[in-house]
Order: structure tokens, then sequence, then C-alpha cells
């Protein structure tokens, strides 16, 4: 199986392969969470957001919320998911609009979609 790279546009870095993002990211997530922060600007920011709507782009997934709303922030959140048949709890990312509400949102199930699209067979 041949690895995959993972290009983030919004800082113009290439990952060397899918879990290596999927690492940094997720460590992106679990310092929010673990803080009980919402990050609002800077680099990260403008990371997770590029991820979020590229992610929505290439799926079709919430693209009237962003095309209607500003994303405004991102947090750390706990939430229950399936893993190996069993339910267990994990932090991931909520996405915040500018409309108050909030959506679910994980980044390695987001990266694992780009860089299917980044890497076609």
């Amino acid at each position: 199986m041949t690895r995959k790279t993972v290009t983030i546009e919004s800082k113009d870095y290439v990952f060397n392969t899918l879990k290596e993002a999927q690492k940094y990211y997720d460590a992106i997530v679990k310092e929010l969470f673990e803080a009980n922060l919402t990050l609002t600007t800077g680099q990260d920011f403008e990371d997770l957001t590029w991820i979020y709507s590229t992610y929505c782009a290439y799926t079709k997934h919430n693209l009237d919320k962003l095309g209607a709303f500003d994303i405004t922030g991102f947090k750390g959140i706990r939430t229950i998911r399936e893993k190996g048949g069993q339910y267990v709890p994990a932090e991931c990312c909520a996405v915040v609009f500018s409309d108050g509400t909030e959506e679910e949102f994980h980044t390695d199930k987001a990266i694992k979609e780009i860089a299917l699209k980044q890497n076609p067979r």
C-alpha cells in the first residue's frame, strides 16, 4: 500500500503520511478539549477552517451552512464513537458558526477524505 501525503493548503505544508497529519491535528483538538478553549484566530484556526471547508466540498456535507454562515471558532468536545464494534468516549472538534450553532467535526475522518482526493489511485 502506498503512503498518502496530505497537503494542507492553508499553510502550504505537506505531511509525509496520512497518520502524521492526523496525529498533528488530533493533538490540537486534544489540547483545545483539555484547556476548554475555543480557537478563533491563528494558523491552527486557518488550517482547521481549510480542512473542514475542503472536507465539506469533497463530500457535499453541510454546504448550505457553510454558504450561509462564517466559521468563527473550533473547540474540543467529548463524543461517543464506534471503534471495533464498541462505543467509546473520544475527543473531537466542534465547528462554531457565526449563528452560534455548533457542528461535530472529526479531523481524522476529514483528513483521510482529503488525502484520498489528493492521492487518487
